[in-house]
């Protein structure tokens, strides 16, 4: 790919000011192994509610925000990085989103759920763990869309957080720690939602967990990542660096 790489992403605006997302090219060790990253907020409430992620994912909504990123920011792909406003209406909607979208900008567009599926495929992983942050409803629209991508889910915690912020808020490591304990097995665990900053912690979750742990953010750039044709050090994308 001609020219200096950039990566369109566009997340969730819902509060908190500390996504590793905002700071990701300035954050030592990072920025200078990554394309610029340019990131779009998309108005949200935040509320994990079948409804509200709906609206929330609809294409005209995303487009509205992408749009500046290509035009303005100059990036040649764009990852939608929410994994349940991308999973909430199911496999073959995820599909039609990320399609929809990459017509409308003119780019190659995905998302986090798509990224998860794509990621799994890529490890020829079929049986998962799953630490859900979501509520009981959105865990099962989310375990339905990993079943219609060939992915049974084994152990699972629903740790029912109501909004974004919550998850946000949530000790991932002292959780993942708890559940692998709880859940022994060789199965990869899942810890969707992009709310939750995972990038610099990966490593360790891996280490204490004593298996591999896939994060929403972690598979988010390493799909972004993908559509530029570029693969990303093993500190940080792990396991999936050896699939790029």
């Amino acid at each position: 790919m001609q020219g200096n790489p950039r990566l369109g992403i566009l997340l969730p605006e819902d509060g908190p000011p500390d996504y590793e997302w905002y700071e990701l090219n300035e954050r030592h060790g990072f920025g200078d192994t990554l394309p610029a990253i340019e990131v779009g907020k998309v108005f949200s409430d935040g509320h994990h509610e079948h409804m509200a992620l709906m609206s929330l994912g609809a294409t005209e909504r995303l487009a509205a925000v992408a749009e500046g990123l290509v035009k303005g920011g100059g990036v040649q792909a764009v990852v939608w990085a929410c994994t349940s406003g991308s999973f909430i209406g199911g496999l073959e909607w995820a599909f039609a989103q990320s399609r929809e979208l990459s017509q409308w900008l003119g780019v190659p567009a995905t998302s986090t759920a798509l990224a998860f599926r794509d990621a799994l495929a890529a490890l020829a992983c079929r049986r998962v763990d799953l630490l859900s942050p979501y509520p009981p409803e959105v865990t099962e629209q989310l375990m339905t869309f990993l079943s219609d991508s060939h992915v049974g889910v084994d152990g699972l915690q629903v740790l029912d957080c109501p909004y974004a912020a919550d998850s946000h808020r949530l000790d991932i490591a002292a959780a993942v720690r708890d559940f692998a304990k709880r859940y022994p097995s060789d199965n990869p665990i899942l810890v969707p939602d992009t709310a939750i900053n995972t990038l610099e912690r990966v490593g360790a979750m891996n280490r204490e967990a004593g298996r591999m742990v896939l994060t929403a953010n972690q598979v988010s750039l390493w799909a972004g990542l993908r559509l530029l044709g570029r693969s990303g050090p093993p500190r940080y994308l792990q396991a999936l660096a050896e699939v790029a």
